[in-house]
């Protein structure tokens, strides 16, 4: 379980979210910038990273896919960043599905240190015909792979 903080001014809201998958990272030198800091684009790899575990834990390999005669693109992707992690520092994201559309996937992340977030965002994939990279609906299998490890109707 993790924590989402309310974005409204001089209110502090907080509210349970559960993290299907997280994908825990030890800071590496290579991660930092010179300021010491993890550099902010890779927190980017870092959603990736998490985003591949959740496909792994749904079964939903690139041949699984293919299979169903469906591929993945990354349509859309941000962060806000609301602290920094440094070297040596053990960073946590956590994913989940927050939405499944007609050909779309929209994933909530959630890097934290501890109980420190470090960022929060959203990426969007679209499913798309492997051959031709049009968008197509989603596979009935493939969305009911994503409800099964979320434990919710998420369409």
């Amino acid at each position: 379980m993790a924590w989402l903080h309310s974005s409204r001014p001089g209110r502090v809201s907080l509210r349970r979210v559960d993290w299907p998958v997280t994908y825990s990272r030890k800071v590496r030198y290579s991660d930092t910038d010179a300021q010491g800091i993890v550099f902010n684009g890779n927190y980017l790899r870092y959603y990736d990273d998490a985003i591949t575990d959740l496909f792994d834990a749904a079964g939903l390999d690139e041949p699984t896919l293919h299979d169903m005669g469906c591929d993945v693109l990354t349509v859309h992707a941000e962060v806000d960043f609301k602290a920094t992690a440094g070297l040596g520092e053990m960073l946590v994201t956590g994913v989940r599905v927050q939405r499944l559309g007609t050909s779309s996937i929209t994933f909530a992340l959630e890097s934290r240190v501890g109980d420190r977030v470090t960022s929060t965002g959203k990426v969007v994939f679209v499913c798309v015909d492997p051959a031709t990279h049009t968008p197509m609906p989603l596979p009935d299998p493939l969305m009911a792979a994503f409800e099964s490890i979320h434990e919710e109707a998420l369409r």
